[in-house]
């Protein structure tokens, strides 16, 4: 009995592959109009051996996982989860880079923030309104037709 199971290789966490990871994060961003915010460089952040050093087995898998995810499909909240766990937990640093959205995208949102108010305050009105005429005027007309 065969199974047809579809197996991914999995990419081992090393400086090459990060890097990779980074240049996929980078079209990503370009593609979509994202901005990066901080530097998404390994050079001046690691040890002079130029391998990362992971405390436990643990955050080695969770850094493959990440990167085989990423070279799956990248996503922006993939990519930040992979930066931060990165840049904090691995190389122990104090900041991050991430990907954000481009202005024009943070216009659009605050834009539809700003007319939801509105909105929702007329929403209100208008049930209140609903609410009060009832079927008045269906009462007020039936009366003049059956008299």
């Amino acid at each position: 009995m065969e199974t047809n199971s579809k197996h991914t290789i999995m990419m081992e966490a090393n400086v090459t592959n990060i890097e990779a990871t980074f240049k996929k994060i980078q079209e990503m961003s370009d593609a979509k109009g994202y901005t990066v915010k901080g530097d998404m460089t390994l050079t001046n952040k690691l040890p002079a051996a130029g391998k990362i050093h992971f405390d436990s087995k643990r955050k080695m898998k969770v850094t493959r996982n990440y990167i085989n995810r990423l070279n799956e499909r990248a996503s922006m909240s993939q990519a930040n989860m992979f930066l931060h766990f990165l840049f904090k937990r691995i190389l122990g640093l104090d900041s991050a880079p991430r990907i954000e959205y481009s202005e024009k995208e943070r216009k659009i949102q605050n834009a539809r923030k700003a007319w939801k108010v509105p909105q929702v305050a007329a929403d209100k009105l208008h049930l209140e309104y609903t609410t009060e005429k009832g079927d008045f005027y269906k009462k007020k007309h039936l009366d003049a037709v059956s008299k």
